[in-house]
């Protein structure tokens, strides 16, 4: 199967290396990055903005978790029955809610959902598995959860 995407956008070798320098640190200074691919502040500054518009969707950050308390991350992998679409969204809507979820990703394959929850502990890591599950019993056919242990790497693209 061939999955292509809508509206491609072609960049350069210096578009490529202005994102990877963003993605390391999207706070970097823009005479920084300007001094790093050898262009001036303003044409490095008119790339950005040009990205900004067609490839770069936000500037984020990445949160120690741990440290605000949540020591665990489950991964859940779900499978669907029976789903209309007025379920179909509440149970998206309700994921999009709720500020524990982290990622929510819709799937091919052996599982329809793909979803990530943030607990301070077990305790809470089961209560909210358990509202999840109790209210959408109707269109779960099948949930497959893993607990993240150590993270190695997250979120780093190369471009």
């Amino acid at each position: 199967m061939t999955v292509k995407s809508k509206n491609l956008i072609d960049i350069d070798e210096i578009d490529r290396r202005i994102l990877n320098i963003l993605a390391q640190n999207s706070r970097t200074k823009l005479i920084q990055i300007a001094k790093q691919i050898g262009l001036s502040v303003d044409s490095t500054k008119k790339r950005i903005q040009k990205l900004e518009k067609n490839v770069i969707n936000r500037y984020t950050i990445q949160v120690d978790d741990t440290k605000l308390g949540f020591n665990l991350g489950v991964h859940i992998y779900i499978k669907l029955k029976n789903i209309t679409k007025e379920r179909y969204d509440e149970f998206i809507k309700e994921m999009e809610r709720n500020s524990r979820v982290i990622d929510l990703i819709s799937m091919l394959g052996d599982y329809d959902m793909y979803i990530v929850i943030l607990a301070k502990d077990t305790t809470e890591m089961d209560e909210m598995k358990m509202e999840i599950k109790q209210k959408f019993s109707d269109i779960i056919n099948e949930w497959k959860e893993m607990l993240v242990t150590k993270i190695y790497k997250l979120e780093e693209y190369r471009f």
